[in-house]
């Protein structure tokens, strides 16, 4: 009996001291979640291994722009942008984003004879630039909506701080209020590409003219231009026609002109632009026309912006919002139900303008900035879902393609 037992006291000490490699009894960990620690930056947490992560600078003002990120960058889709994105990893990661200290940026505004009038012109050569881009506004937009907007400030930071000097002018619709071709919009006439026949051709060519007469640049300096939406049709067609080093069209699918231009061209397009001449259908035209122009052996990159969280100290980014009044902004936001358990905005932007527009008062936060604060929350709303808005998400993008294309 005692030696019955033993023997049982011996098999339960074993089998309670089985190893850890026993394949019937495995020990597999339960984390299912690590950290991002973001320092300089926005986007720190806990987040479940696939998870897309969104990370972005912290704001920084005129005499500054966006260097890189630090860190784990293997895992970013674009380590120089300011802002950037990766699928978590099963273990912690970090990511420390720096700043350059830049000259700031002044335009040289002025009026100067176009081909019937006098056009509003604002400009910046800097010392032994390379070359010059011409900036392009959308439908309705001005040379002065163009100059004052926040993203493609952004951009005219980089340019010039690349050594590209830029140009901003506008349609003549734009300067005369009148719809010339009766298509009902305010906008470039991007056909016919003629500088005889059609006016904006003319005075870009006059603008230029003007610009080397006086010396500030010259012939030899290479030429590009960039565009937002009509803008954006209007630098794929404006570069072809006047043989452009590069073009880059944001929010807009080009046309026809994929199956003539011997330009290289960028297409820079956001996944639910909700505008009446892009959305899925203009996205799938403007990748497609891309396409076309790569298999006739000309240059042309695709580029689409994501959705991304909605983060707290978004709405200060351009300086004129605190940080303390973007965090509240955000949380009225939240509590009303406008953003999801991870903080991307549920639908569009013209949901919440609807609702504050039918009764201001109910938003108290939203309600004490003013009207260009509130249009500035607009559009940062409308750039996390990725709708139809000039964005610089991927400004060094664009500079690499203005600077060396598909080399």
């Amino acid at each position: 009996m005692k030696q019955l037992l033993s023997a049982i006291i011996v098999l339960s000490f074993f089998a309670c001291n089985k190893s850890s490699t026993d394949p019937l009894t495995p020990i597999v960990p339960t984390v299912d979640s690590f950290t991002v620690s973001v320092n300089n930056g926005y986007g720190a947490g806990k987040y479940k291994v696939g998870d897309t992560v969104d990370i972005f600078s912290i704001a920084y003002g005129d005499n500054q722009q966006f260097d890189k990120w630090s860190g784990d960058i293997s895992l970013l889709n674009a380590f120089e942008e300011w802002h950037s994105w990766f699928v978590m990893p099963n273990r912690n990661v970090s990511f420390t984003g720096s700043l350059k200290t830049i000259t700031p940026v002044t335009l040289n505004f002025e009026m100067i004879r176009g081909r019937d009038r006098m056009k509003p012109v604002y400009s910046y050569f800097p010392a032994g630039h390379k070359g010059f881009v011409y900036l392009l506004h959308g439908t309705s937009g001005t040379a002065q909506n163009t100059a004052t907007s926040f993203e493609f400030k952004q951009l005219i930071k980089d340019l010039v701080a690349d050594n590209f000097g830029v140009i901003i002018t506008e349609a003549e619709e734009s300067t005369t209020g009148v719809d010339a071709n009766a298509d009902g919009k305010i906008r470039w006439l991007v056909a016919p590409a003629d500088s005889v026949n059609n006016i904006d051709y003319a005075n870009i060519k006059i603008l230029t003219d003007t610009f080397y007469n006086r010396g500030v640049t010259n012939r030899s300096k290479l030429r590009y231009c960039a565009g937002m939406s009509n803008g954006g049709n209007y630098s794929a067609y404006l570069s072809a026609y006047y043989k452009h080093k590069a073009g880059v069209s944001y929010c807009a699918q080009a046309g026809a002109v994929s199956l003539t231009t011997l330009t290289p061209l960028q297409f820079c397009m956001a996944r639910y632009d909700n505008n009446e001449n892009v959305g899925a259908a203009g996205n799938a035209a403007a990748l497609s026309n891309s396409q076309t122009i790569s298999s006739r052996g000309v240059c042309s990159k695709y580029l689409i912006k994501e959705h991304s969280v909605l983060y707290a100290e978004r709405f200060a980014r351009r300086g004129d919002i605190s940080i303390a009044k973007s965090i509240a902004v955000f949380n009225e936001l939240k509590a009303k139900g406008y953003l999801n358990n991870r903080n991307y905005f549920n639908g569009f932007s013209d949901v919440l303008v609807n609702a504050y527009n039918a009764n201001p008062t109910s938003f108290p936060e939203l309600n004490s900035l003013t009207v260009l604060q509130k249009l500035f929350v607009v559009e940062q709303i409308d750039l996390s879902v990725s709708d139809h808005q000039m964005y610089s998400d991927y400004n060094k993008a664009t500079l690499k393609f203005l600077n060396t294309q598909c080399l």
